[in-house]
This record gives C-alpha cells, sequence and structure tokens, in this order.
C-alpha cells in the first residue's frame, strides 16, 4: 500500500537534504526502494547517480533501474550447497549508435 511509499520517501528526502547540509563521505542504502512504485524507483535512481558525484553510494536493491544506472553493479547469488557467489556485472547498453 502507499503508506510505506511514503514513508520511504520521506526518509529519502530527508537523507538527501542532510547530505546537502552536511556531507558524509559514504551512504549505504538496503532496500530503500522496496516499497517504491516503479516512476519513482527511477526518480531515486536518478537522484542517487546525480548525488554519486559528492559521495559514494553502496546501494543494495532488486529493482532494474537502480541496477541499470550503478556505475559498478555486484550481483549476489546462492548456489548450490547454500554457498554464496558474488559476481562483477557487466550491463549491455541499450541505447543503440544512430548510423548516418
Amino acid at each position: 500500500m502507499y503508506v510505506q511509499g511514503e514513508k520511504s520517501l520521506t526518509a529519502l528526502s530527508f537523507i538527501f537534504a542532510l547530505q546537502r547540509y552536511r556531507p558524509s563521505p559514504f551512504y549505504a542504502f538496503d532496500e530503500v526502494d522496496m516499497f517504491l512504485d516503479g516512476a519513482n524507483v527511477e526518480r531515486l535512481a536518478r537522484m542517487v547517480k546525480q548525488q554519486a558525484m559528492l559521495a559514494q553510494f553502496i546501494v543494495v536493491s532488486l529493482r532494474r533501474p537502480i541496477i541499470e544506472s550503478s556505475e559498478r553493479p555486484i550481483g549476489v547469488t546462492q548456489t548450490r550447497g547454500a554457498y554464496t557467489q558474488v559476481l562483477g556485472l557487466k550491463l549491455q547498453s541499450t541505447k543503440r549508435d544512430s548510423v548516418d
């Protein structure tokens, strides 16, 4: 429902305002986009990318806009036998070069 998403947006707004007032060298977000709708996840992805010029962001997310906008995505998966495997990901660009 919308209540959790609104709480998330309020908390994120406070964090980004605090960043402008008293910046920190890095921020860690753990699934902060879980309750957000698609449009707000895209807005958050743009905001994190923009603010990443001023600080480092470590974001845990399962949502595509966050993952696609990241500079260095890392995947974590569980393999057989309950072992965890960490993977560096290379995302293919979806933009096509125009030919003149």
